[in-house]
């Protein structure tokens, strides 16, 4: 487990902790504001990527880890800053292969990453992207899964993405932004397990 500590904006320490296993790929996982990494579908994505013999490397934002608000237009910069910091520090490692996975506002800073990726062959998971994503793009050959009842992201974003050369896009009838299905416990496990089943498929 390699770790390099950063000064945070917000007044914390952030790491650069990735869980090793030797291997020559890479997994970055990236949460969303209040989709951390502890929940269902990006534990579970870790988990698999580990099962795969990945690398991993889990982004936890400095506000997160000093219980603050995040006031999106004053700090997101200094969010997307710290980010490319970690990342950059992990890519110390030998490795060829980089899997992206994000979450929600993870997914902006998952493709502003990628400028940072070059020369890696690169894999790119985003879990329920917003409007907002389209702003930076979503990168060619991409797995999306989002949900049909997400408010987060409009009609016109949706049909933006399936146009997008080679990606797979999967919607989830039903489930909200946190593709969970409401009053249907059994269907948002369902669900979890549709989301990483989708995943592994892609990954291998």
């Amino acid at each position: 487990m390699n770790e390099e500590l950063i000064n945070s904006y917000w007044g914390v320490n952030l790491e650069s902790k990735v869980i090793s296993q030797s291997s020559t790929t890479l997994t970055v996982l990236m949460p969303g504001i209040g989709y951390t990494l502890d929940r269902p579908l990006l534990d579970y994505s870790k988990k698999l990527a580990l099962e795969l013999g990945y690398d991993v490397l889990s982004l936890e934002y400095g506000f997160q880890i000093a219980r603050k608000n995040l006031l999106i237009e004053k700090e997101f910069q200094h969010l997307i800053k710290e980010s490319i910091c970690i990342f950059k520090s992990a890519l110390k490692g030998n490795y060829t292969k980089i899997v992206f996975i994000s979450k929600s506002i993870g997914t902006i800073v998952h493709t502003l990453l990628c400028d940072e990726s070059s020369g890696y062959e690169v894999k790119h998971i985003y879990l329920t992207p917003i409007d907002d994503t389209l702003g930076v793009g979503i990168k060619e050959n991409s797995l999306v899964i989002s949900g049909t009842n997400d408010p987060l992201i409009n009609i016109e974003s949706i049909e933006k993405i399936k146009r997008i050369n080679g990606v797979e896009m999967i919607e989830i009838e039903g489930a909200d932004h946190s593709l969970n299905i409401s009053n249907d416990i059994l269907g948002s496990i369902d669900v979890i397990r549709k989301v990483i089943e989708a995943e592994k498929k892609y990954l291998i």
